[in-house]
């Protein structure tokens, strides 16, 4: 696939006033401004995220009203239930809100849909069982945002409930006893980009407050940081002072959960990054939500002893096995279906429709194909004349708009730019398939789906990598808003070319006319066909400390390869 190697426009006025006050590279300077970070209060903020830095939670709307209900709650012994999400984000921010309320001698307990039997956020089967446990208060997070009927249905109930969310808001709010989401119309809160996981932190943080137990917000900050980088929200603002404070506690103290989780993983839990929470720690936490029981995932993160939560994170690394052999299956199943189907010339969106594909991993699945086709993707899994679909979109193409062109052929569908979700009748699905494509073409014009890769800078020779690195440990933790940043490295010569891991990986010996460097190419073992040893390349590349065997050493991670010039 062709990529597109493009450098940033920004404006670099304010490079050197950088370089000189903060005492920092040209190359530091360079990627803030290219982070956005144009100031120097916001670039002091963002080298040292400081916990003293968050703002007062009571400046959120709604937390003062929630914050004295819950005060109330806990003097009179009220019953209060917890009321989640089956994601990494809902399963920490349960847990976040649980773990405090016990501390601060609730009586609490704590209720998770299940993604296949109920779907995603309030119902009112659930909310019935709820009350029938003598529940006096529901708090919700990570959901709710948009549950007016359900909403009316607890009032109606002569129960009460708290809404903690950070979804984008419809024109209609639900009528709950308080309703704290940053993205409220008239919510003055400075930062909006919380994941629910940050909004339940800032609950927390009120609760402390309120409580004088300022103990509280760093006892849960590891559970804040596993759920923000989780849920792929914005690493910066807020975000980012939780997830470097979270790490650190992680690293040095964590909770017993996180602990085993990283050690079925195979990680060490004081080496744990956003990397490992994102690809190891995370996925192993949604496979319960996705095949299983999501209240394992809670239990796991509110566990009081070790060896119980060995066990349960054990479980829910087969239940990660479990998942991937699945998603393997589906992916194989899908491509051999896109291989014949496609036409490479006019289809400018994949849907793809297979028989009784489990629908907790086809998401999963569908970011894999645009990965592969560079092409937004539609997965349907059918049952009884019935699919339900998953959509995943690719930078510059905006599905739900295109989805929402089409939406009179859809029983049910929802999403944003990037994915969406959808239900449809089987008869509807080769409709879908000509429309999608049609709308497609007319909002895409002549404009081509091309991978586009941003590089920050340049690197001139091997010598200096070792001191850039060094340097660039002030710019983690990395995530979303704040990608691994990346370098063009012109001229180098091929010394020698292997393939590893079942000949997907690229792995080569570069030299600059003084030194040699390592480069591995994850998932580009294809280009092996396309160069030679002794040939000279240029490449995009990060840069990274390995340990193989006891011995650390640097290495360019290669994103993409042209023959220099």
């Amino acid at each position: 696939m062709i990529k597109k190697w493009l450098t940033y426009n920004k404006d670099y006025s304010m490079l050197e006033e950088m370089k000189e006050e903060l005492k920092i590279s040209e190359i530091l300077a360079r990627i803030l401004i290219n982070r956005d970070i144009n100031t120097l209060e916001d670039a002091e903020t963002f080298l040292n995220p400081d916990i003293d830095e968050l703002e007062d939670p009571f400046l959120l709307k709604g937390m003062d009203a929630a914050i004295e209900r819950v005060y109330n709650a806990i003097k009179t012994g009220e019953k209060i239930c917890i009321y989640g999400d089956y994601d990494v984000d809902g399963i920490t921010s349960l847990s976040i809100l649980y773990l405090t309320l016990k501390k601060l001698g609730a009586n609490v307990i704590y209720y998770i849909p299940k993604r296949l039997e109920e779907g995603y956020g309030l119902n009112i089967d659930a909310i019935e069982k709820i009350i029938q446990q003598d529940v006096d208060l529901i708090i919700t997070v990570d959901c709710g945002i948009r549950s007016v009927e359900e909403v009316k249905f607890i009032n109606d109930s002569n129960k009460e409930i708290i809404i903690t969310d950070h979804h984008e808001c419809d024109e209609e709010i639900p009528e709950a006893y308080s309703v704290i989401n940053p993205h409220q119309i008239d919510c003055y809160y400075s930062f909006k980009d919380f994941a629910g996981a940050g909004v339940a932190f800032k609950f927390v943080c009120a609760l402390a407050q309120k409580f004088n137990r300022y103990d509280l917000p760093e006892d849960i900050i590891d559970l804040a940081a596993l759920g923000t980088v989780a849920d792929v929200v914005p690493l910066l603002g807020e975000n980012r002072i939780i997830v470097k404070n979270g790490l650190e506690k992680i690293r040095n103290n964590p909770n017993l959960g996180i602990k085993a989780l990283a050690k079925v993983s195979g990680i060490e839990f004081n080496a744990v990054d956003t990397y490992h929470i994102s690809f190891m720690l995370a996925p192993r936490l949604n496979a319960a939500g996705r095949i299983s029981d999501p209240i394992l995932g809670v239990k796991l993160l509110i566990a009081e002893d070790e060896e119980e939560a060995l066990k349960i994170a054990e479980e829910l690394n087969k239940a990660n096995s479990q998942r991937q052999s699945i998603e393997n299956h589906i992916l194989n199943s899908a491509i051999q279906i896109i291989d014949k189907t496609i036409d490479k010339e006019n289809d400018r969106i994949i849907v793809a429709v297979g028989n009784n594909w489990h629908i907790g991993v086809i998401g999963i699945v569908a970011s894999k194909l645009t990965e592969k086709y560079g092409l937004p993707v539609v997965l349907i899994s059918l049952e009884g004349g019935v699919g339900i679909g998953s959509a995943r979109s690719i930078p510059g193409f905006d599905l739900y708009e295109a989805m929402n062109k089409c939406s009179f052929l859809f029983e049910k569908f929802g999403g944003h730019q990037m994915a969406a979700g959808l239900t449809i009748k089987e008869d509807n699905i080769e409709k879908l398939k000509y429309m999608l494509n049609e709308i497609a073409w007319e909002m895409t014009a002549n404009k081509q789906f091309v991978p586009e890769i941003f590089i920050d800078y340049k690197i001139d020779n091997i010598s200096m990598i070792s001191q850039l690195i060094e340097e660039l440990e002030l710019l983690q933790p990395y995530g979303e808003g704040n990608p691994v940043p990346i370098f063009v490295f012109r001229g180098l010569t091929i010394e020698e070319i292997k393939l590893l891991g079942n000949n997907k990986h690229l792995s080569l010996k570069l030299y600059d006319g003084n030194d040699t460097i390592r480069g591995i190419g994850f998932n580009i073992g294809f280009i092996i066909n396309y160069i030679a040893v002794n040939e000279k390349i240029d490449i995009i590349c990060s840069v990274e400390k390995n340990l193989w065997n006891g011995t650390e050493f640097i290495q360019l991670n290669i994103k993409d390869i042209k023959k220099a010039k």
